[in-house]
Order: C-alpha cells, then structure tokens, then sequence
C-alpha cells in the first residue's frame, strides 16, 4: 500500500535538478470564485501531507545511477527509465508502474547503461540505446512489439543513439559517434530501423535530439563555444538529408550562460511553439531557463509565477501545458510545483509539494500525477528514485 510522504526531521543534503482536462468543478475551484464570483482566488494548495510514496525499485548502488530520467505513459502504465552513462551502471532495466495500485514492475533488461528517454512514435513506443554494453560497431533501439520489448542491433557505429523521430514515413536515429570520418552522426531508415542510410553529408558531431515542429525536422546538437561555429548550427532534414540552417543554436538559449555546455531538453509542440527547457551539460544535464520559440530562428525565454523555480519536465493533455519544476530551499529540500497554461502566456500553478530530492520528470493518469525523484553527479540524494503520487482528488478539492 503507498505510503504518504513525510518530511524528513533532519534536514536532508542540499542538491541541485506531461493531464487529461480537469471538469468544470475543478476549473472552478482553481479559479477562486466564491458566491458572488469576486475576490482573489484563494492559492495553491500544498499537498506535501498527502502525497503518496509508492516505491524505490532500483537496486543500483549507485544513488545517481537511480535518477528517474523520463516517465511515459503507455499502454495502461507507466514507462520508468533511469541509469548511469557516466560511470556506466549497467545493464539496465525498463520499469513500469501500474497508475491504477502503484505496483511497479521490472519488464525488460536492456543493454544500455541508462534509459534516457522513451519516444512514442507513430503509436508506438520506442527507447533509443542511449549508452550501449555492446562494441560500438553497432547502436541499438528499443521497441515495445504485441506487448513485449524487442532489441534492435542496427544502427551503424552508434555509440550513443541520443533520440528517434519519425517524419514522412522515416524513421531517423540523432547519434553520438567516435567522430571518426565517414561515422555519420545522424542515420535514417525506411523499413523501421533494419537498415540504415547516412541521413547527411558531413555531420560528425553529437546531435542530441530531433523535433518535428510546423511540418519541419530539425536536429540539435549540443551548444559550445570551443567548437567551430558550424557545429552549433540547428540542421534541418530537406527530404534527402540533414542541412545546416544558418541558425547558430546560441540563438535559441536565451536565459543560459556564456560559459557553459548548453542542450535544448523536453522540446514539446503546444500553442504554434516548441517549448523547451534550456540545459547546462549534457549527460548530467541542469535545467537553467524554460524557453518557446515559433519560427526556429529567435526564442525567448518564459517567466512563471515563482522566478526561482527551475523547469524539469513539460507534458500536454489537451489544450493544457503543465511545467514541472523545482525551487531549492534553504534547509536542502525543494519545492516540486506544477504550473498550467492554455495560451503560453498566463500561468497559474496547480499544486506544490515539498520533498527530499528535485522530481526529475512527471506524467499524469486519469487526473494523478506520478513524479520520479533525481539529483546531479556531484551532489548524490538518498530520495534519489523515489515514485511519488499525488491524486486528483487531493488537488481538485
């Protein structure tokens, strides 16, 4: 049976870190109306008491090699991945968690060091080998085929396969290869991943992840001042392969700073924008800025309510965005908030809960909203992996 969450009496180590429409009633209750309709809307709730804490399934020794990467609703449950590519904990396994009884369950081990994501891709589910145990001839994927998770061994010198997408009818694997001519860093495919093509002409550095955004995909590598400038340019696919846009990748991280490894994490499609959080590093990735851009050449960076809360995670159900992030407190703890809005431009927030550790990534069932605890290299947390629930009768009263 879950257990409630609890703050801890001592104060605990000091660390760094997607809804279906709620009914009327709700909508309501969160706007504040009394009798009359007047008078300021009465403020969020904190659920920290009520909170449910469903499990630690990982047996990792590693506290970092426990950090929930990415959450994914799929099938009836929920996808879990975690891991460790920089000390290589591995192999690693895929979790699922039934959003239903909170039972969790171990269903495929891969060959990874880390799950890093999963991508639900023309109704399928996917997992990119984002760090494999196998020699670097070869990548893998993951597909999840009748029910039961299938390993792919195809992608060419795929020492890291970062991200998929699919566009046009194409599947297309984003790399990190040993940047070794002729290694080419972005591959695509036309029998669903047997066999694969060079889908550019002379990218061989780390592309990280691919976006489809107004009917358009682009690849983005990782940002660094210490590359030569046509490494940082976004890539565009233009039906034959991936071009450079011009565009340096500079240009979409407004809020960042000058002196670091920057990424674009979580790009998510709402409104006519990609929303995206902004990310110092790029394995043990920190989340600086929350950011949109519409026309892939200019961004600007977006203000929620709390300025010291930091982005983790975004998630769409509908015509809602829900942010998920984190403000550090003085005694070691954070606040998890989750923040809502229809139009990128007013944001209220829908609850707040206190805990041990940052919530990594989210997702949401029926109205409840699972969390996946987590914390930086260099800063391990003991509530590091930690599955949290909050359900929707909690926040909606």
């Amino acid at each position: 049976m879950p257990r409630t969450l609890q703050r801890s009496a001592a104060p605990p180590r000091r660390v760094p870190r997607r809804a279906v429409g709620l009914a009327a009633a709700v909508v309501l209750a969160a706007c504040g109306d009394g009798p009359t309709g007047s008078g300021p809307p009465p403020p969020p709730p904190d659920v920290t008491a009520a909170v449910d804490a469903l499990g630690t399934p990982f047996t990792e020794a590693s506290l970092y090699a426990r950090n929930v990467w990415d959450l994914q609703r799929f099938g009836g449950v929920i996808h879990i991945g975690h891991g460790d590519s920089t000390d290589n904990w591995g192999p690693i396994a895929i979790w699922s968690l039934d959003p239903a009884t909170g039972g969790l369950t171990s269903e495929f081990t891969t060959s990874e060091e880390q799950v890093d994501e999963f991508r639900v891709l023309d109704g399928e589910l996917y997992v990119p080998g984002h760090d494999p145990r196998d020699d670097w001839t070869l990548g893998n994927f993951y597909r999840l085929e009748a029910g039961k998770w299938v390993k792919h061994r195809t992608i060419p010198n795929g020492l890291h396969t970062f991200d998929l997408a699919t566009h046009g009818g194409l599947l297309f694997a984003a790399l990190g290869a040993d940047s070794v001519p002729g290694h080419l860093t972005l591959q695509v495919s036309a029998d669903r991943g047997q066999t694969w093509q060079p889908g550019t002409d002379n990218v061989l550095g780390r592309v990280y992840t691919l976006f489809e955004h107004g009917g358009e995909l682009y690849g983005f590598p990782a940002f660094w001042r210490v590359f030569p400038i046509e490494e940082h340019q976004v890539l565009r696919w233009d039906g034959t392969r991936f071009v450079r846009t011009g565009v340096e990748l500079d240009a979409l991280l407004p809020g960042a700073p000058q002196d670091a490894v920057l990424r674009v994490m979580r790009p998510t499609e709402f409104a006519g924008a990609m929303v995206y959080v902004v990310a110092r590093r790029t394995f043990d990735w920190r989340p600086v800025a929350l950011a949109m851009t519409r026309d892939m050449r200019t961004a600007q960076q977006v203000a929620l309510p709390d300025a010291g809360a930091v982005p983790f995670d975004l998630l769409v159900r509908g015509g809602t965005l829900y942010v998920l992030t984190a403000t550090p407190q003085a005694d070691g703890s954070f606040v998890t908030r989750v923040y809502q809005t229809s139009d990128l431009s007013g944001w209220t927030e829908l609850f707040h809960f206190t805990a041990p550790a940052f919530a990594r990534s989210f997702e949401e069932n029926g109205g409840d909203f699972f969390f996946g605890l987590g914390c930086t290299y260099t800063a391990p947390n003991a509530a590091t992996g930690s599955l949290l629930r909050v359900r929707r009768a909690v926040y909606a009263q």
